[in-house]
């Protein structure tokens, strides 16, 4: 057993019963401060799209994000704050509090079902010729929240709660057979829509990613998105004319709380932000805004934040931060790019910054919404992102009917389809290695985290305790005394929550650095990548980008000491081979409960 010495707050699963003259109670010392006959807290749960680690100001970022900052300066920065590797399954372990294999989404449904359609050897063990086709996909990899699984929101609405979500949902796929050429592996499926899911009030976009703007004419692919209000589900085209999606998100969510405000109910509120997720798109005042920010490119700016998360003591000050991805024609470095690739890899990049700086301002708006109607101060807020930096090219399927226009003045407003690549995705990832979709790397899994406890006053101190996204639901739980649902729910058997409580520790006026036992594991796997950690040591089988497909096999194991390499820069497998192998028992025991499918090929890149 691999054992370390760590201070630590035991994570507390004492289910507190509330009623409406009960106590919230905090510690005397705290400085969230005491409570006395609490009302039941309001829950607030803000997730932005593809956000780096380093891109708020609060976490290193030169991106103004005031109204974020002011969450940080009234709140708790924890720093090491993780997430599955990409959206959806992450959005699956948040709802449900149980890993993604478990809850549903072992992969994104497009990507099972193109695997699949490929049917290839390095496609196994999707495709026909292989072990799983269209007609025996097994429960973990259907594309949709489990109905082995209970909802947050289902937790909620149930407790009393009003429960209201915006934004992207990525959970109501099935994956399925097409029936003819040029229709797509995976359709909705209705029974797994927000509004089936527990969610009373919904303005939803179903898909993976889509347009900010409503459709030009004539539109992009991206355009060609579906989306679910209130149980009606309906195409893009008819968005209102003025539809910007970060603006109408909020506009909808202020609208849903006033309406638990008119019940008399707490509510719980998921405002699951499209923003920044390409395509990078945001109104022309703010892109304006961000002109010539970026002229000095990518290794300034990443060094910059670099030096300015040691200053702010976020990471120590002999942090060694990972290398960067090798050059080639396709990802140069600055000074390798002439005037024109110059121009408009920063025109790309300032319009990243304008999204989440418009994402701040409406962040800001739906605060001051709470503040102004009297429930800021009874309302926990949470604010993290659902993965690292997005480093891939937009996908862009050929639909009869769309056109494209990234002309470099046309960048950022409607009928453009871009994204700022793998070189602006390590400045967002900074100071970790690679970025979204790369699991076993930290740069994949690592994503701010902002947590404001309800009647808090003043920050306290930040936190460098590992967790983990399948966390939240219990600590909510917790937090509003809501029973935890075990393994059976309303007469139908479900996987018991696997994450633990923070409450305990959030509410403590320290500092903590652990939030599980000394030997817990935490372990992920997607696409053949994959990594598993026991206390400081984490074992990584990640291959580094590629262009060409990389076979699972060939991918070395390698071992890290995070608490002293937190940027994976030394491998230490040779010298702990007893530690390796102990690390790789407990990854057999964890692909063996979550029935996790070991891929021929290991995710590098798209």
């Amino acid at each position: 057993m691999i054992k370390t010495t760590r201070k630590r707050y035991s994570a507390v699963n004492t289910v507190v019963h509330l009623t409406a003259a009960s106590l919230l109670c905090f510690s005397a010392t705290s400085i969230a401060g005491e409570v006395a006959k609490a009302e039941r807290p309001n829950i607030l749960v803000i997730m932005a799209d593809d956000l780096g680690y380093s891109d708020i100001s609060a976490f290193g970022g030169e991106i103004a994000t005031p109204n974020i900052d002011a969450l940080a300066a009234n709140g708790r920065i924890l720093t090491n704050f993780h997430t599955a590797a990409v959206c959806s399954p992450t959005r699956a372990s948040l709802l449900s509090g149980v890993d993604h294999h478990l809850a549903g989404i072992g992969n994104m449904a497009e990507v099972v079902g193109l695997n699949i359609h490929i049917n290839k050897p390095f496609t196994a063990p999707w495709g026909e010729s292989n072990s799983y086709d269209f007609s025996n996909i097994p429960d973990g990899y259907q594309g949709h929240l489990s109905d082995r699984v209970v909802s947050m929101a289902e937790l909620f609405r149930d407790a009393g709660y009003q429960t209201s979500m915006v934004g992207k949902w990525h959970l109501g796929y099935q994956v399925v057979k097409p029936q003819h050429r040029g229709m797509s592996w995976y359709q909705v499926r209705e029974a797994s829509l927000p509004h089936n899911r527990g969610f009373e009030n919904t303005f939803a976009m179903i898909n993976g990613a889509g347009a900010h703007f409503a459709p030009p004419s004539p539109p992009t692919p991206m355009d060609k998105t579906v989306y679910e209000e209130n149980g009606r589900v309906f195409p893009s085209e008819q968005l209102p004319k003025d539809f910007y999606s970060t603006i109408t998100y909020t506009d909808k969510l202020i609208s849903y709380i006033d309406l638990s405000r008119a019940n008399n109910k707490p509510f719980f509120a998921y405002a699951a932000y499209t923003a920044p997720h390409w395509p990078l798109q945001a109104p022309a005042e703010d892109i304006a805004k961000q002109k010539g920010r970026y002229d000095e490119g990518f290794e300034v700016i990443r060094d910059r934040r670099i030096a300015r998360m040691k200053t702010l003591g976020l990471i120590p000050k002999d942090f060694t931060p990972s290398s960067l991805i090798t050059t080639s024609d396709k990802n140069k470095l600055w000074d390798q790019l002439n005037d024109e690739e110059k121009a408009r890899e920063a025109r790309l990049m300032e319009v990243y910054a304008a999204m989440v700086a418009n994402l701040d301002t409406h962040i800001g708006r739906l605060i001051n919404h709470l503040k102004a109607i009297g429930e800021y101060d009874n309302t926990l807020i949470m604010f993290m992102s659902d993965n690292g930096a997005e480093g891939a090219p937009p996908f862009a399927p050929p639909i009869p009917g769309t056109e494209i226009d990234n002309s470099l003045d046309n960048i950022g407003h409607p009928g453009s389809l871009a994204a700022y690549g793998m070189r602006w995705a390590e400045v967002s990832a900074a100071p970790f290695r690679l970025f979204k979709g790369f699991t076993g790397a930290e740069g994949s899994t690592s994503s701010p985290l902002i947590v404001q406890l309800p009647h808090q006053k003043g920050a306290l101190p930040t936190s460098d305790a590992r967790m983990h996204v399948m966390d939240v639901l219990p600590t909510l739980l917790e937090i509003a005394g809501i029973e935890q649902p075990g393994q059976e729910y309303k007469g139908r058997q479900v996987h018991p929550i696997e994450g633990v409580s923070w409450l305990s520790a959030l509410q403590s006026p320290d500092s903590f650095d652990a939030v599980r036992a000394d030997d817990a594991v935490l372990a992920d796997e997607l696409m053949g990548a994959s990594y598993v950690l026991k206390g400081p040591w984490k074992l990584s089988q990640q291959p580094d980008f590629s262009l060409r497909p990389v076979m699972r096999k060939t991918v070395p194991l390698k071992l890290y000491n995070l608490d002293e390499d937190r940027g994976e820069t030394r491998d230490l497998a040779s010298q702990h081979p007893d530690i390796v192998a102990d690390l790789q028992q407990a990854y057999r025991a964890y692909i063996d409960r979550t029935e996790v499918l070991e891929h021929a090929r290991s995710a590098s890149g798209r």
